[in-house]
C-alpha cells in the first residue's frame, strides 16, 4: 500500500510518542498517473523500469486488500491497525482513504428506507485470515482511477516490451469500465453514484444521497461513454447543480446536505476542479472547460491579487476557506493556466 501520509513524530507502532494515524488508511490510487506524467516529460525509460513493478504491486493490492467480493471491483476501507478498533474508526480511515473526509456519502445513517448506510466488511486471504477492511460502497471514483491506472499501467508496458502485460491491463480496464457504465450510471439524474453493497450480493445505486465531485471522475477517467458524458456535463454546467459562482462544489448544490462552507459538503477543493475541467476537455467540451477555468480563477478570493491561495473556497462567494498558503491548491491552479488559459 502507500500509506496516507508520514508525519515527523512517531506513533507508537514506530518507536515514538507520537499519536498520528499515518498507517490506517491509503488514497487513491493516482501514483500510475504520476509517474506517467513524469514520464511523458523526461521519456526516462529507467526510472519507468524502476517504477513500474512498485506500481503493478500497488495496483495489485486494491483487489487483494479493498475488493469484498472478489468481482474486479473496489471499495474504499482501512488497515488491519490498532487504532481501527472500531466500525466508527474504519469508516472514518476509509472517507480519508477516498480523500474526500466528511463526504455526505460517507454519512453513516445513509438517507431513506432502503438504505442501510455504511458499514464494515472484512477482507480475508485463501486462509481465513483478516488483511483489511472494506465498507459496503463500490465507489466510483476509486473505480475510476483504477480504470485509468490500468490504462497508465498498459502504457508503461508497452513502452517496456511487456506486450502480453499490455493485452492483460486492457481487458481488465475493459471490465471495469463495462461495470461502471452499467451498475454506477443513473439514467434519471444522469450522474453516476456509488454502489451499495452487503454480503448477500445485493446491489443500491446511491442516487439518494445526492450528486458529488465523485459522479464526475469518470469522465477524467476517459471511461465513460459520449452518451453518459453528455448527461453529466449538462449536470456540470447547471447552475442549480455544479456550475456555481465559484465552479465544481464537492457536494453538488441541489444535494439535500450541500453546504457552502462546511469542509467536503460544499466548498471547492482544486483537486477536484482540475478533474471536472480535464473531464470537459477530454470529450470535447473544450469552451466549457475553458470558461469554467476563467471562473475558478477570476471568483477566487485573492487570487488575482495579493490574496494567499486557499485549502478550499466556498462556491457561492468564492471566500477562501480553512487553511492558507495551500500548496496543493496552488500546484492544481499552476495545471489548469499551462493546461487550459495560458498561451500555447
Amino acid at each position: 500500500m502507500i500509506i496516507d501520509a508520514i508525519f515527523y513524530n512517531k506513533d507508537k507502532d514506530r518507536y515514538g510518542d507520537g499519536g498520528n494515524w499515518n498507517e490506517r488508511n491509503s488514497k487513491p490510487a493516482l501514483a500510475a498517473w504520476a509517474v506517467w506524467e513524469v514520464y511523458k516529460v523526461t521519456e526516462d525509460k529507467e526510472f519507468l523500469k524502476e517504477m513500474y513493478p512498485k506500481l503493478k504491486e500497488y495496483h495489485n493490492w486494491w483487489y487483494t486488500n479493498r475488493d469484498f467480493d472478489k468481482n474486479g471491483i473496489a471499495e474504499y476501507g482501512g488497515m488491519v491497525h490498532r487504532l481501527n478498533n472500531t466500525s466508527e474508526e474504519i469508516i472514518l480511515a476509509a472517507a480519508w482513504e477516498s480523500g474526500m473526509d466528511n463526504a455526505v456519502r460517507f454519512d453513516v445513517e445513509g438517507y431513506g428506507v432502503d438504505d442501510v448506510g455504511v458499514k464494515v466488511l472484512e477482507n480475508k486471504d485463501l486462509k481465513g485470515n483478516l488483511i483489511g477492511y472494506s465498507i459496503n460502497q463500490e465507489s466510483v471514483d476509486l473505480n475510476s482511477f483504477l480504470y485509468a491506472e490500468k490504462i497508465y499501467l498498459s502504457n508503461m508496458a508497452e513502452v517496456l516490451g511487456l506486450l502480453s502485460e499490455k493485452k492483460e491491463y486492457l481487458a481488465s480496464a475493459k471490465k471495469v469500465k463495462e461495470y461502471v457504465n452499467k451498475n454506477m450510471f443513473d439514467e434519471k439524474t444522469g450522474y453516476y453514484y456509488d454502489l451499495q453493497i452487503d454480503k448477500n450480493g445485493n446491489k443500491k445505486l446511491l442516487v439518494n444521497r445526492g450528486k458529488g465531485t465523485e459522479g464526475y471522475i469518470p469522465l477524467w477517467a476517459n471511461l465513460s461513454t459520449k452518451k453518459e458524458a453528455k448527461r453529466v456535463v449538462e449536470n456540470i454546467m447547471d447552475k442549480n447543480v455544479m456550475n456555481t459562482y465559484l465552479p465544481f462544489p464537492t457536494s453538488a448544490k441541489d444535494n439535500l446536505k450541500y453546504n457552502p462552507v462546511k469542509y467536503w459538503r460544499g466548498p471547492v477543493w482544486l483537486d477536484q476542479a482540475y478533474f471536472g475541467i480535464v473531464g470537459l476537455n477530454n470529450y470535447g467540451y473544450k469552451k466549457e472547460a475553458q470558461d469554467l477555468s476563467i471562473k475558478l480563477f477570476e471568483n477566487s478570493e485573492g487570487l488575482l491579487t495579493d490574496g494567499v491561495i486557499r485549502e478550499n473556497y466556498n462556491p457561492e462567494t468564492g471566500e477562501g476557506l480553512h487553511c492558507s498558503n495551500f500548496s496543493w491548491s496552488a500546484s492544481v491552479y499552476y495545471l489548469i493556466y499551462k493546461d487550459f488559459l495560458g498561451k500555447k
